[in-house]
């Protein structure tokens, strides 16, 4: 139960836990800024507790335009990837995606899962993983370690060019947009 409400065990516990644990990670490296974020979205998830999509009548899907992951490319060409423009436009892509998502109800529990999620689920546990061991290492070596750095210290490098910045900015956010357009095509089939 999620302040009261009923809920599937797994559908709602398992990333209040993660999302939890990663503002606790990012209070503790010293960024309040983003451990507030994630708290609001913890906060925001117990809250916004959805039907189920067996129950609810689906309308067309919200799609956030194409246009704007290119413009945040652009933007991103211009600016560079730290500067308020792109901060601006990448938050507000976010909030666009963000109430997508949120105004259609989860996928029914008695689906069942595709083998293939298995696979694509310890990838991504492995690498978050990898990201949580090399962190601490790094905080306990007191600072850039070279023998078990992060992602971020490993692709930093890669990304001096405002060129490549921005092709990883618009490929991140086209990635992202197409996963929430197949999650809204998965609730209407």
């Amino acid at each position: 139960m999620a302040l009261g409400f009923r809920s599937h065990p797994l559908t709602v516990d398992l990333p209040v836990v993660a999302l939890t644990l990663a503002a606790i990670a990012h209070w503790i490296r010293g960024a309040p800024e983003d451990a507030l974020i994630f708290l609001v979205v913890t906060l925001a998830l117990l809250v916004t507790e959805r039907p189920r999509a067996d129950t609810a009548v689906l309308g067309d899907p919200f799609r956030v335009p194409g246009f704007a992951v290119v413009a945040a490319g652009l933007l991103v060409l211009a600016f560079g990837r730290d500067s308020l423009p792109v901060a601006v436009a990448i938050s507000a892509i976010g909030l666009v995606a963000l109430f997508a998502e949120w105004r259609d109800p989860s996928l029914p529990a008695d689906r069942p899962v595709p083998r293939r999620a298995w696979l694509w689920s310890a990838v991504a546990l492995s690498w978050c993983g990898w990201e949580l061991l090399s962190f601490v290492y790094e905080q306990a070596a007191g600072g850039l370690s070279e023998t078990h750095p992060t992602m971020s210290d490993l692709v930093d490098p890669l990304l001096t060019s405002r060129w490549v910045q921005a092709l990883a900015i618009t490929g991140w956010l086209a990635a992202g947009l197409a996963m929430l357009r197949a999650a809204a095509l998965a609730r209407r089939s």
